[in-house]
């Protein structure tokens, strides 16, 4: 795939991302039991990150091998093991007091392996870009995963959406890039379900459900109504806000499918309404077209 990418003149970035095993439900992460059942003790944690730093230098070598030139750290189902970090339930992860200092040793042994770009991904919290970890000024830029509530209300237009993730790029998004004085590349991901937009697909059962349980290789969970108008609407609101703010250098699609088109609730935007979208934009963010 990475070849193949480079033929066609792309930029190619690896990102790489552990497979968890099993979810309590749909509405939480896979990662989530993970965290919550491990002992998270003194000899575990210093296992976790030794494993960890073998992990990152793996793909930082990948990285170097093909070419590539970016190589992406960190992800959402890192948080716990993050300085003060927390589980998903909001509880101590009991993270050992040098974390920092672990995170700051991986940073350096994956530069010393690979000379391209080390972008740190992170999810897109209020807490998160209001008090980022130090050690992200050592990185090159910030990966925001993004899947921001754009509407409180299931009435909202597409006006709205473009409101309000202009308002959370002004107001908590801009302040972290003037802070670290980095780039920042938006990851997006929605899925075409009903609810996309609030940020709440509902379960059937009261809950929203979590946005990775809608796609492959999970089953079609039928409470969840499709609605690929929704998906598309998101994603030109995002682009329309993106476009007349010049100091985000980057927007990435997550979540695409690459081997088959799917008409299904998931966040891949495979030939549905949302790639219409990105086509039209592409050219016009890189000023092909005006």
């Amino acid at each position: 795939m990475i070849s193949q990418a480079k033929s066609a003149g792309l930029n190619v970035a690896i990102f790489p991302t552990p497979h968890f095993i099993g979810t309590v439900d749909s509405s939480t992460p896979a990662f989530s039991s993970f965290w919550q059942n491990a002992p998270r003790d003194a000899a575990w944690w210093q296992t976790w990150f030794t494993k960890y730093r073998a992990f990152a230098v793996n793909y930082a070598d990948l990285a170097t091998q093909t070419g590539s030139q970016f190589l992406i750290l960190g992800g959402d189902w890192v948080a716990p093991a993050l300085p003060n970090g927390t589980l998903p339930n909001g509880e101590s992860s009991n993270v050992p007091a040098d974390a920092e200092a672990q995170w700051k040793a991986i940073i350096q042994d994956v530069r010393s392996r690979f000379r391209g770009q080390v972008f740190w991904a992170m999810p897109y919290t209020k807490s998160n870009v209001q008090t980022p970890v130090s050690f992200l000024k050592d990185m090159d830029g910030i990966y925001l995963l993004w899947s921001a509530p754009l509407a409180s209300s299931t009435t909202a237009t597409k006006a709205d959406f473009t409101n309000e993730a202009g308002r959370l790029l002004d107001n908590e998004v801009a302040p972290l890039v003037n802070l670290l004085g980095k780039p920042i590349i938006l990851a997006v991901s929605y899925p075409s379900a009903a609810g996309a937009a609030t940020g709440c697909v509902a379960s059937g059962s009261g809950a929203c459900v979590d946005f990775s349980s809608l796609s492959q290789p999970y089953t079609d969970n039928s409470s969840v109504s499709l609605n690929l108008q929704t998906q598309a609407d998101i994603y030109e609101a995002m682009l329309t806000a993106v476009n007349t703010r010049s100091w985000v250098s980057g927007f990435i699609s997550r979540g695409y499918f690459m081997p088959v088109a799917l008409q299904d609730k998931s966040t891949s935007i495979h030939s549905k309404p949302a790639a219409d979208v990105l086509w039209y934009w592409f050219p016009r963010l890189l000023g092909v077209v005006q």
